[in-house]
């Protein structure tokens, strides 16, 4: 079948469609099984071949991302879980990582767990890559609507962190996207609603998988610089961009990158497989989030590669200050950061894209 392309403009569509839901849209329900029991939902089909999932139920993270029915995100063997099977201690968080497309790490601790000052209370424990995922949203809404002739879907929501004599964070998450688009955007915004200076720190665990992943696969990204910090991961940094079929043992690798941007700040990177002739690609801005690891895991039933951008490396809250490298929030201060992940679908799209990355490469 020749592949077929929807209809985009609003005559045409009202003209052949007794309702878009024929063509495109949003879908929210509660899931019921097992540990995911009572988990909120919101399915986003993009009329295109786009599918993804968000959980207002686990912190406005994304689920299952599909294109065409090809499965591209990694999902492990915890599966989606409900926060209240989330346990903070150690790395017990690793219990709930359903990783998925989307998992968002912090927003007051990213990286191992640790122990610091907030405030009037002493020796606060920490837990591994904080609790922002685990957090349920309030204030959730969806929306699908005409907008300057596009038709446009939205998910939205809020979630707070807070404690007696701590910190008040909120995080309002905003996912959005188009009929017949290949991608999605998110727009974040986190602000300090307490009375307190607080540092602020999170990244991004995006998680590609099989079939995507595969012999031949490849990272492409306009590094400058690509360094490691553990034994085992500077072995394998000559062929840190390179994968292979899942092997028994193999002991996860992380990569950080200085990443070329051009003139606004703005960069992006990618995993391609040429032999499916699909990549799957991450936009973002480096003023907004000035760091980036590559998580490498070709390990048997653990086979993933994950885009890590965020406001710092997963390093833990402690290591982040002692590097004078910490991000504060006054009272009150709000930022924001923005992403975009889509598809690039066959020969053409991909030597685009591919096109963009060196250009950004060669920018001084």
């Amino acid at each position: 079948m020749k592949t077929w392309k929807p209809d985009g403009d609003r005559e045409t569509c009202v003209r052949r469609y007794g309702n878009m839901k024929q063509l495109c849209g949003l879908r929210r329900y509660i899931l019921m099984d097992g540990k995911a029991r009572g988990v909120e939902a919101v399915d986003v089909e993009t009329g295109g071949g786009l599918r993804f999932t968000v959980l207002p139920g686990r912190g406005m993270d994304i689920s299952e991302l599909r294109y065409r029915g090809v499965p591209l995100a990694y999902l492990s063997k915890a599966g989606v879980t409900a926060p209240s099977y989330h346990d903070a201690r150690e790395s017990q968080w690793l219990k709930s990582f359903f990783a998925g497309a989307l998992t968002t790490c912090g927003i007051t601790n990213a990286g191992p767990d640790v122990r610091d000052d907030i405030g009037i209370l002493k020796d606060v424990p920490f837990g591994l890559h904080g609790d922002i995922s685990n957090t349920g949203a309030d204030n959730v809404c969806t929306r699908e609507e005409w907008v300057d002739g596009e038709y446009r879907m939205c998910v939205s929501g809020r979630m707070e962190e807070g404690r007696l004599h701590g910190e008040h964070l909120q995080l309002r998450r905003s996912v959005t996207t188009a009929l017949g688009a290949n991608c999605f955007c998110i727009e974040d915004v986190f602000t300090n609603v307490g009375e307190l200076p607080q540092m602020l720190m999170f990244f991004y665990h995006i998680n590609l998988g099989h079939p995507l992943l595969g012999p031949g696969a490849r990272f492409a990204a306009p590094s400058r610089r690509v360094w490691a910090e553990t034994p085992h991961a500077k072995a394998g940094l000559e062929i840190y961009d390179r994968c292979t079929l899942p092997q028994a043992g193999y002991l996860e690798q992380q990569f950080f990158h200085e990443m070329g941007a051009d003139v606004n700040g703005n960069t992006l990177c990618a995993l391609i497989n040429d032999e499916l002739e699909l990549a799957v690609y991450l936009k973002y801005n480096v003023r907004e989030l000035p760091c980036i690891a590559q998580w490498k895991v070709l390990r048997d039933a653990e086979y993933v590669l994950a885009f890590e951008p965020g406001n710092c490396h997963p390093i833990g809250r402690i290591a982040q200050k002692a590097k004078g490298a910490a991000e504060i929030l006054d009272p009150m201060q709000s930022r924001t950061a923005r992403l975009e992940i889509g598809v690039a679908d066959g020969a053409e799209e991909i030597a685009a894209l591919e096109a963009a990355i060196s250009a950004r490469r060669n920018l001084s």
